[in-house]
């Protein structure tokens, strides 16, 4: 995760430990790495509610 602090929209939860950066492999893949891999965007999924929304910037 980069230095930028997340915080839940839901829960206003902002312990870095219970937020993650995942995969939304609900949309389609941005591109395909050199090796052949799909990358696809990314979303953060909140621990403590179970909340997700997507990654911006």
């Amino acid at each position: 995760m980069s230095s930028r602090t997340f915080q839940c929209p839901k829960c206003n939860n902002a312990d870095r430990r219970k937020l993650k950066e995942i995969e939304d492999k609900e949309k389609p893949a941005l591109y395909y790495s050199m090796q052949g891999t799909p990358v696809f965007p990314k979303k953060i999924h909140c621990g403590a509610c179970g909340h997700e929304w997507p990654k911006t910037g």
